[in-house]
């Protein structure tokens, strides 16, 4: 069993593994992961995707044993580790590797789990919705002037634009406009219960294996107080990022320049995600 404070093992090649186990095998890092996940006292959802190496076939298999051990031990999913695992799926339409149970072949992740959790479950996850093509001709004005720039958003930005609705609070750090949001910084924030929230940095450009820092139990003005420092240290750097897009749930997407990050400004940015945590949107 892993320690509760920290698990630094990561196993590679899990499409391989787990082809193996649904050809008969019993392998021990199959064992391993769902021997942890079956704890009263589970271990951090770090630990696992660490383990995992973060692999796209893995992660989709523990989103799967994570509905699946309602059904073996007669408790609810781990939802709030499903919501985690799905900001690091590349695609909710792709299928599943093959494993014992697996639905393969029949469902898509979207699929299994709209098909597996209620509605209540399925707006605590947040699933990213579909993603919706246009051309530019459908874009509204505030996208076609993204980033106050003269040239139209590409595609990869408008889809960013258009999926912010999905209850999440998410600050993009944009190192470059025209990159599509590949090599932006990530913050994400989720409200896990009263007065508790899940904050996420995701740096997609670090050279380590872990691009993600998660603070799963963070209050509210723990929140304020880490983006506080956040916009403080963005103000302070000398090879600055482009731009900052705020996507709040309730709220259109507004794009700033790192120069406008001052004390007003700041100031809005806190009054407006105290409000959205204090007032959470419930989505119909």
């Amino acid at each position: 069993m892993w320690s509760l404070s920290s698990q630094n093992c990561r196993v590679f090649g899990w499409t391989s593994i787990l082809a193996a186990w649904n050809q008969g095998s019993n392998p021990q890092e199959v064992s391993t992961v769902l021997d942890n996940l079956s704890r009263d006292h589970c271990p951090p959802v770090g630990h696992f995707f660490t383990y995992l190496n973060e692999e796209q076939d893995a992660l989709k298999w523990f989103i799967y044993e994570c509905v699946a051990s309602s059904w073996m031990w007669n408790t609810g999913p781990r939802l709030l580790f499903i919501r985690e695992t799905l900001d690091l799926i590349e695609n909710l339409e792709s299928t599943f590797p093959p494993f014992p149970g697996s639905p393969c072949g029949k469902h898509t992740v979207r699929q299994f789990l709209t098909e597996n959790l209620s509605n209540d479950q399925l707006a605590y996850i947040n699933m990213m919705p579909t993603l919706v093509h246009f051309g530019a001709s459908a874009a509204s004005p505030a996208i076609a002037a993204f980033a106050g720039s003269s040239a139209p958003p590409t595609a990869a930005r408008v889809a960013l634009h258009r999926g912010q609705r999905n209850g999440h609070i998410r600050f993009h750090i944009i190192r470059d406009v025209a990159s599509n949001g590949k090599t932006d910084d990530v913050i994400t924030i989720h409200k896990v219960g009263e007065d508790s929230y899940s904050y996420t940095y995701k740096d997609t450009t670090s050279m380590s294996k872990k691009k993600e820092c998660v603070h799963p139990n963070l209050s509210g003005s723990d929140v304020i107080s880490m983006l506080r420092n956040l916009f403080n240290l963005l103000l302070l750097d000398v090879e600055p990022f482009q731009r900052l897009q705020v996507m709040l749930p309730t709220t259109p997407s507004i794009m700033l320049k790192m120069s406008s990050l001052d004390s007003t400004t700041r100031d809005h940015l806190y009054d407006s995600v105290e409000t959205v945590m204090k007032n959470w949107p419930v989505f119909a």
